[in-house]
């Protein structure tokens, strides 16, 4: 239940959560560093972590920085979407961590620690859209590939940009950290969908220089102010597996339904990629209007 006693985060996690030493990660990850020395640090990093480097559109030899690596492009047929009627396919590659429901507006972090959607959504009126209704949260390592995709047919019609700390959200975060996804930074963006309206945030974490997503020019983590709810006029349309964002190393997404009726096709936790079909959700709501500003 929401209101149990959580303990405040360890004083190392806060010292590291201060968004200058990912600021720091991503100028050294940004250097030019020599072609030999670059392509020794990348191929040993693929080799440790049992990364693809042939699904990528672009060769090892062909990678500037270690950021160019990291938010690395995949070829176009490498994370096929999969189809059918009411089949939700992953928005990134990572780890389905929970699939569960809103009734009680309340998200769970783990056991024993939960968050509100009002303090990850940045207030009443952006959550309310989404009370009694689903989310999912999908949890991408670093060695992952970093892009996030749209999990549905839509629009994104609001977005807004929150400001704040950046903790890891590996395991050590996620259970010494109380409400980490509604305190990192993070961008919003809310969509009008197949399934009604939805949202898909980007949470971001320790060492994630920034973050860019395809209907602003902003980067996060630059010391920019949390923004009002912005309004896209026109609307951005996506179809499911049009690129979101990108993560400049790991992280999380969260996605919110006002739609009650989403199931997780795969056990959780489990690992997916980006297009596989992880949840199932009913479109009984696919001709609602996106309540914001109504």
């Amino acid at each position: 239940m929401a209101g149990k006693p959580q303990t405040k985060p360890p004083k190392w996690l806060n010292l590291l959560s201060d968004p200058r030493v990912s600021q720091a990660m991503g100028r050294l990850v940004r250097l030019r560093a020599p072609k030999p020395v670059l392509q020794a640090a990348i191929t040993a990093f693929c080799k440790i972590y049992s990364v693809d480097l042939t699904e990528a559109e672009r060769s090892l030899a062909d990678f500037a920085t270690f950021q160019e690596f990291f938010t690395r492009r995949l070829k176009a047929d490498a994370r096929p979407v999969e189809p059918g009627l009411g089949v939700l396919p992953s928005p990134a590659d990572g780890v389905l961590s929970i699939a569960g429901s809103l009734a009680t507006d309340t998200l769970i972090q783990a056991k024993g620690i939960d968050y509100t959607l009002d303090a990850l959504l940045g207030g009443k009126e952006d959550a309310d859209p989404y009370r009694g209704g689903s989310y999912a949260v999908v949890y991408l390592a670093p060695n992952n590939y970093h892009r996030v995709h749209s999990p549905w047919q839509g629009e994104i019609v609001k977005w807004r940009y929150i400001a704040g700390p950046l903790y890891p959200v590996n395991r050590l975060g996620i259970q010494h950290v109380p409400g980490l996804f509604a305190r990192n930074e993070r961008i919003i963006g809310h969509c009008h969908t197949e399934f009604g309206p939805a949202a898909l945030i980007m949470v971001g974490a320790t060492c994630v220089g920034h973050m860019r997503v395809c209907f602003s020019d902003l980067c996060t983590n630059e010391g920019k102010a949390t923004t009002d709810l912005n309004t896209l006029t026109p609307p951005v349309s996506q179809s499911r597996g049009d690129e979101f964002g990108v993560f400049e190393m790991g992280s999380t997404v969260v996605l919110v339904f006002a739609n009650p009726d989403v199931e997780a096709l795969v056990p959780v936790p489990s690992p997916v990629l980006q297009g596989q079909g992880v949840l199932r959700v009913s479109a009984t709501a696919s001709s609602s209007e996106p309540r914001h500003g109504a």
